[in-house]
């Protein structure tokens, strides 16, 4: 806990026993986001998410902040931080909060973050829609060079290309952009493991999560309570799935020979391995 000088509750921060034990196998790349309860509380709900063996997203620790820059955001960090054994994210995903950069770069100097590429192409229409070719090969000239640019260099001569084509060279908020490309141009982020996340939709979904547990007259106790009650319903699902790839056959996603062979292969696989243990077992 956070007090101010007066001994008042200022910032919050917590984290359990299976949040800690997570972080250990699941702490490569960490989703960062404080929208949550934001317009319903006036204070943000921090949660460090990360994304499990299962494709589900986890809760590796979470924060009650009272403000949003930079001196908040190094306390957080480093709060968290410590809890984790002072192992820091190898990759973090974050939306463009300058203080929040800020703060990354002093508690994670090593840690490789993006910014949320879905909160930035969301932004097209009411940066650029005022443009009079903006349906007519503007958005879709620029998404072209965003998703289909391999490399740095490709990605630097469409960008020019679009900038050039539509007469784009005064445009502010498009030169902030091309100035952080490495935060968030997919060219520039492929050689680090990312675990199938560019955004902060993992966050979100959380946060989603736990709008079936707390509600706008929610209390700070009655957060916490249900904030354990909302992890062990996480426990549930994991456990569940758990118990659903140990004993269910992954089905076919495409209609290909090739996969069905494989799959059997598998089922097979198992099921000699099972038996030759067995027969291992058996002969002790």
């Amino acid at each position: 806990m956070d007090l101010d000088d007066e001994g008042r509750l200022r910032n919050v921060f917590w984290a359990d026993a299976r949040s800690r034990a997570a972080y250990e196998y699941f702490g490569d790349v960490v989703t960062f986001d404080t929208t949550y309860l934001t317009n319903r509380y006036g204070i943000p709900f921090a949660p460090f998410i990360g994304v499990n063996h299962h494709g589900q997203s986890i809760l590796l620790g979470a924060g009650l902040l009272s403000n949003e820059d930079t001196e908040t955001f190094v306390w957080l960090f480093r709060m968290w931080l410590d809890c984790m054994n002072g192992r820091a994210p190898k990759a973090m995903i974050t939306d463009q909060d300058r203080a929040m950069k800020s703060a990354i770069a002093i508690v994670f100097p090593e840690t490789r973050y993006r910014y949320c590429f879905w909160h930035i192409m969301r932004k097209l229409p009411e940066k650029l829609g005022s443009h009079a070719q903006f349906n007519a090969g503007l958005k879709t000239d620029l998404q072209t060079a965003l998703y289909d640019s391999h490399t740095s260099g490709e990605f630097e001569e469409s960008w020019g290309q679009v900038i050039a084509k539509y007469d784009l060279h005064d445009n502010k908020w498009l030169q902030s952009l091309y100035e952080e490309r490495s935060f968030w141009v997919p060219a520039y982020l492929k050689s680090v493991l990312w675990a199938g996340m560019s955004t902060t939709q993992r966050s979100e979904s959380m946060n989603a999560f736990f709008d079936g547990y707390v509600h706008s007259s929610t209390t700070l106790k009655e957060f916490v309570d249900q904030f354990d009650n909302a992890l062990r319903k996480k426990v549930e699902l994991e456990t569940m799935a758990d118990f659903n790839s140990n004993n269910q056959t992954i089905p076919c996603v495409s209609h290909f020979n090739i996969e069905k062979q494989f799959q059997r292969c598998i089922c097979v696989g198992s099921l000699e391995k099972g038996v030759k243990e067995d027969i291992h077992i058996s002969q002790k």
